[in-house]
């Protein structure tokens, strides 16, 4: 067990017996994670009008009010726990903007002409989904990219665009985008634990 896992676990423990501080500092060791899953989740025109940090601050906000519900034992579990919470508080955001949406006069498609985005959009799992204590690993590291790296490397390897589709989203060229993965990809993989391995 390595450092970073042995303070996680402690933090877990620590937190278990009703130590608020260390609740608070176990929960924003995943704060990486969750905001990489909401980023995932609202990528496009509702990341235009929703920040990210507001929906995991509410995912904090609400796990620390519920803590005593959870009855884990492990730090895979908690991950387990504050999925289903994100995982809600992204669908409620998502539903509270669709009725906003549709309740301004002569709006029924977004300016862009995309169609709506459905609650059920995000409870789709790709064949990439991040999993527990890994996947905070894995995001911990990602935010520690330059932005532009962090973005190409998430699309290519979490959500599985291909070159174009991600040039295109990037406004830049193929030729660029596969530099931005190859140097993000080499970065990361220096920060990454050895316990994490990348496909």
């Amino acid at each position: 067990m390595d450092a970073s896992t042995k303070s996680l676990a402690d933090r877990f423990q620590s937190a278990r017996n009703g130590d608020e501080a260390a609740l608070g500092h176990l929960l924003d060791e995943f704060r990486p994670w969750l905001r990489l899953l909401a980023e995932r989740a609202m990528d496009g025109r509702l990341a235009a009008r929703v920040d990210a940090s507001d929906v995991v601050q509410q995912t904090f906000l609400s796990a620390v009010r519920r803590f005593d519900e959870f009855s884990g034992e492990n730090l895979d579990a908690l991950a387990a726990w504050l999925r289903v919470i994100h995982e809600n508080n992204l669908i409620d955001t998502v539903r509270k903007h669709l009725e906003a949406e549709q309740r301004a006069v002569g709006r029924e498609v977004a300016q862009d002409g995309a169609p709506p985005l459905t609650a059920a959009e995000l409870t789709t799992p790709s064949h990439r989904m991040m999993h527990g204590e890994n996947a905070v690993k894995l995001a911990r590291a990602l935010a520690g990219l330059a932005e532009d790296q962090a973005t190409a490397v998430r699309l290519r390897h979490l959500d599985g665009w291909s070159l174009g589709q991600i040039a295109e989203h990037m406004q830049r060229t193929k030729r660029s985008v596969a530099n931005l993965l190859h140097r993000g990809l080499a970065s990361l993989r220096e920060r990454l634990p050895e316990d994490v391995i990348l496909e």
